[in-house]
């Protein structure tokens, strides 16, 4: 399933997204200007992935975008090597200049949460606000179990290609992996299958998944956590299971002022399976 957008070519890739302005209040005024919200999606997901609210932050007044990074949703899969965090966090911060978003609040999960940081490092004058949700970044630091890829090479192709087909457009096996990032069994239904699976049936996504795999560069996050200097809002599923709720207290205590809450009966997609207490705390942080 495709969420309605457009497409903006974005350092050599047509980059899918999706635009929510901002609403008109009761009475009959924006407000002026309307603040700018990106949300960032995880390894594996897309725009799709806050599809429950986009549309509440925009009843409140914020233009709201939601991006597939590249070779993710519906994004373009490009021949070459360069699927990096790093290179994901220029094609934010290139999103944000094409757009005319001079500022804005960034929300990041998981794997979009390192992008976002990454981001703000290079150009911390473009962010507002930072809300990290379940957020990659501190794997292997001491006392934190990694989850991240051990290598530093693409894998053969043989080898992802054999991962592709056998799990990811395994409905049966798809289904059993993406099922342990939810807690709530009733959530977890064909629609929601549907929304993650489609996109790996693009046309070369094995190929680029050759190379986003071997996405998870080097960079020092304990210091870019240390040096941020706005508001920063830690939100966290209290049943995750990909990235610990230990996780979520690194963060808070790397950096300075930051906000944490924890969402009770929520996996690894707290935007999703909770997502009126989510809207509620977003809504709350960036008023």
């Amino acid at each position: 399933m495709q969420l309605p957008g457009s497409f903006i070519n974005l350092r050599g890739a047509d980059i899918y997204y999706t635009e929510n302005k901002a609403n008109i209040n009761e009475g009959g005024s924006k407000q002026a200007p309307a603040q700018n919200i990106i949300l960032v999606h995880g390894l594996g997901g897309g725009a799709f992935t806050y599809r429950h609210n986009t549309d509440a932050l925009a009843e409140v007044g914020f233009n709201v975008y939601a991006i597939d990074l590249k070779g993710f949703g519906y994004s373009e899969r490009v021949a070459g090597p360069d699927y990096s965090h790093i290179e994901q966090a220029e094609i934010l911060l290139e999103f944000m200049e094409k757009k005319d978003i001079e500022k804005a609040i960034v929300a990041g999960h998981s794997m979009g949460g390192k992008i976002a940081l990454i981001a703000y490092d290079k150009k911390p004058g473009n962010f507002e606000k930072i809300i990290l949700i379940d957020s990659a970044g501190l794997e292997g630091t001491e006392g934190l179990q990694s989850n991240g890829p051990p290598y530093s090479g693409p894998l053969p192709q043989a080898v992802v290609d054999i991962l592709y087909y056998n799990l990811f457009l395994n409905s049966a096996r798809f289904e059993n992996f993406l099922s342990s990032a939810f807690y709530n069994e009733g959530y977890f239904d064909e629609e929601v299958i549907s929304y993650y699976l489609e996109p790996f049936k693009v046309k070369n996504t094995n190929l680029a998944y050759r190379y986003i795999l071997k996405g998870n560069v080097l960079y020092d996050i304990e210091r870019v956590l240390e040096s941020i200097g706005i508001p920063v809002l830690i939100i966290w599923g209290d049943n995750d299971k990909w990235i610990s709720v230990e996780h979520a207290h690194a963060f808070n205590a790397h950096i300075r002022g930051s906000h944490l809450e924890i969402i009770k009966n929520a996996g690894h997609l707290p935007m999703e399976e909770q997502a009126v207490a989510f809207n509620d705390i977003v809504i709350q942080f960036i008023k």
